[in-house]
């Protein structure tokens, strides 16, 4: 992926935040076979008024943003459009339901100052609500957003503002049919200001109904992707999301 985001100094960190985009369809099959093999499981306390109660629980692995030198934006937004596209794609063909993610595209005020492109799937089989949203804006940099960065160490940022900005976005967020599928979320972005560059992202499972499995398997995964590039990343990335 390095002729993408062409730069001397592009880390294994920021090509597997875009990897990990892509391959959350592919993590998306495991979850229909779930909902194959659940679908006619009993829910104790969830439709009468016994005791037992829905647990919330959050397994996660995410990447904090991570500084670069100036990288294509162009790039990453043509990046971004295809993996949008193909993500609909095979989510469309994993529910099975013959339904299609409905496309709204919007502009972001009357001076060119961005667009955004939501696509969502509603009542389908295996997905009950699904969407698949990219943004791409610039602008100038607030004083109180300027502070907020300036205080997380970020000497590039000028604490008064006024510095343009540009930030390009795809986010998914997947809540299956069956409250035993668990909903799936991820995200990979990009900011840019002061000739500086900075990727962040990561993914996440969130069970109603917790099964070991899905979180060994979810985990198992990533660690997998994460070990193509370097075998540290994966237990740093996990200890600083759970952090």
């Amino acid at each position: 992926m390095l002729e993408r985001f062409p730069t001397a100094d592009c880390t294994a960190n920021q090509i597997l935040l875009t990897e990990c985009v892509r391959n959350c369809c592919k993590w998306s099959e495991p979850l229909a076979m779930q909902l194959i093999a659940r679908q006619h499981c009993n829910l104790p306390g969830m439709f009468t008024n016994g005791s037992s109660r829905i647990v919330r629980c959050r397994v996660a692995t995410g990447a904090p943003a991570q500084a670069a030198p100036q990288v294509d934006a162009d790039a990453f937004e043509s990046f971004l459009l295809e993996t949008q596209k193909q993500i609909l794609a095979e989510a469309e063909h994993l529910d099975g339901s013959g339904k299609t993610f409905v496309q709204d595209r919007w502009e972001r005020g009357s001076d060119n100052a961005g667009y955004g492109i939501t696509c969502v799937l509603e009542e389908g089989n295996l997905l009950e609500k699904a969407a698949a949203n990219i943004s791409i804006v610039h602008g100038t940099l607030s004083a109180a957003r300027a502070q907020a960065m300036s205080s997380r160490g970020r000497s590039q940022i000028d604490p008064a503002g006024g510095q343009l900005y540009s930030a390009a976005a795809l986010s998914l967020v997947f809540h299956a049919a069956h409250p035993l599928v668990p909903t799936l979320r991820a995200d990979v972005r990009l900011f840019q200001v002061a000739g500086q560059s900075w990727f962040g992202g990561g993914c996440d499972l969130t069970p109603s109904y917790l099964f070991e499995e899905d979180a060994q398997q979810f985990h198992s995964f990533w660690k997998l992707l994460c070990d193509k590039y370097h075998p540290n990343i994966y237990p740093q990335q996990k200890a600083w999301c759970d952090r």
